[in-house]
């Protein structure tokens, strides 16, 4: 008689072997279409340059259970061109003239630590996931400060497994790049939305769609304060992507008054999508007392061992670290 573990095995030998035939070998991604959010401060002419610094397992930019590559224009993505392509592109459509390139240049330049995706999916009925993970040393002549950005999404594919291509894909990659061009023109230029255009996107999102989180995102991105409030609210939505793109957005708009919130999330959030974000927030805040409590949940999370959810928030954490 075969034994419990045997047949244990064997189903997931069976389930993996079913996820891994229904991937494709590639996808074939999307360049980000800019967002044409104009800041309403205005920039110099500036060059940035992208220094690939990335090593080991970060150089791997599509990883996961099930393995793929990802291309974009015919090609695989080489993760400094494509992203010194498209920020150069966000940034210019919201005002900022920036000439951004890959390799060795003067100050500021961003030092890429890392840039991938990673993907999970435990059972061929659950969400296929992605986990997009970016992070940068924003080196100027005064000095050095980190940058993260994290994106989860999921999406369970009915038919085909291309109708993952946009949610779990192509939109998270062009949230990191949104994201990442919004915190280096806030920080080199001060850079932010004006107070109209927050209160346009807070009324937009009176009225719902299945791609309202992307407007949430969006308020996060005017690194305008007064999305704060609207923010605040929306960390208590219903919809798990409003809900996650709200705390996320905190961070982005540098809510460090809201840092007593964010660790509350951590702590009581049920799901670990709420904390993970929250720790990606805190991260964002960049203070003493917000770097202090990243050191101290990720020497907690170390002590758990194998447990993937404490796995994933310590890369979430060592974005910042």
């Amino acid at each position: 008689m075969q034994s419990k573990y045997g047949i244990r095995t064997g189903l997931c030998a069976a389930v993996m072997t079913l996820l891994s035939a229904c991937a494709p070998g590639s996808y074939a991604v999307k360049n980000p279409a800019p967002s044409n959010l104009a800041f309403a401060t205005p920039a110099p002419q500036t060059a940035i340059s992208v220094v690939d610094q990335r090593t080991g397992s970060e150089r791997v930019f599509f990883s996961g259970v099930l393995a793929s590559t990802l291309t974009v224009d015919g090609t695989p993505i080489d993760a400094p061109a494509y992203l010194s392509r498209n920020l150069q592109a966000e940034l210019a459509s919201r005002g900022v003239p920036a000439q951004v390139s890959a390799g060795e240049g003067a100050f500021p330049r961003l030092d890429l630590k890392s840039f991938r995706m990673q993907n999970y999916r435990a059972t061929g009925f659950s969400p296929f996931v992605s986990f997009t993970f970016l992070s940068v040393d924003m080196e100027t002549a005064t000095g050095k400060q980190r940058l993260g950005v994290f994106i989860k999404r999921g999406k369970v594919p009915v038919w085909s497994f291309d109708e993952v291509i946009e949610p779990t894909l192509n939109q998270p990659l062009s949230l990191a790049v949104k994201e990442l061009a919004a915190k280096v023109a806030g920080r080199l230029y001060g850079s932010r939305s004006s107070d109209g255009e927050v209160e346009r996107l807070a009324a937009k999102l009176k009225s719902r769609n299945d791609d309202s989180y992307l407007d949430v995102y969006a308020l996060g991105f005017t690194n305008n304060e007064k999305a704060v409030s609207t923010l605040v609210d929306l960390t208590r939505d219903a919809d798990e992507y409003v809900r996650i793109a709200a705390i996320s957005s905190l961070g982005i708009v540098g809510a460090k008054d809201q840092l007593d919130l964010l660790k509350t999330i951590y702590h009581d959030a049920g799901i670990w999508q709420d904390r993970a974000m929250a720790l990606k927030s805190i991260g964002d805040l960049d203070t003493p007392e917000s770097k202090a409590f990243l050191a101290q949940q990720l020497a907690d999370l170390q002590a758990k061992g194998t447990d993937k959810d404490a796995a994933w928030s310590i890369q979430v954490i060592g974005l910042y670290m």
